[in-house]
């Protein structure tokens, strides 16, 4: 216990440390990003290391109900993990499209990545359409222009009479 909450406080104050050196701009909003994303996993880390009290060390398994419990473990820790990264990944984006002047709300939605960590996978932005904002998406961020979508008000208005 003792040494995960170290953990925690050292990977706090790494983080504000290298947000307070990072130059202003798209480089202290990386830096943020990648900030609440390690931090994020150091509040999670007990859940990822699989030492669970259950452990049997004469047979070296579990259980089936402590499986069943350790399976529900890690399931709410990917949710968890999911979606810091996707409300991240919104700030992110929505910082950007406000440095370019655009009125929007975004919304990401994340998927397993190869190594199991979700990554951002899609986002539906409400407002105008920025050619600059789009190619950024896919340089930066990672979302291919078909996996970005576009609802500018009139599009908007249709989906939601549509849905009603």
């Amino acid at each position: 216990m003792k040494s995960w909450l170290l953990g925690i406080v050292l990977t706090s104050l790494a983080a504000g440390l290298a947000r307070q050196l990072a130059p202003k701009g798209r480089e202290q909003a990386m830096v943020r990003l990648a900030g609440g994303l390690l931090l994020a996993l150091a509040i999670l880390r007990p859940l990822a290391d699989g030492s669970w009290e259950g452990l049997d060390l004469e047979t070296g398994s579990l259980t089936l109900q402590e499986e069943e419990l350790a399976d529900t473990y890690r399931k709410n820790q990917q949710e968890t993990l999911s979606a810091i990264i996707a409300e991240k990944t919104e700030a992110y984006i929505w910082d950007k499209a406000n440095r370019l002047e655009l009125v929007c709300t975004v919304s990401v939605t994340t998927s397993p990545g190869e190594s199991g960590i979700p990554l951002p996978e899609s986002v539906v932005i409400r407002g105008t359409y920025s050619g600059e904002l789009a190619r950024w998406l896919e340089e930066e961020v990672g979302i291919p222009a078909e996996k970005q979508i576009w609802l500018e008000e009139e599009t908007w208005q249709k989906r939601k009479e549509s849905e009603s």
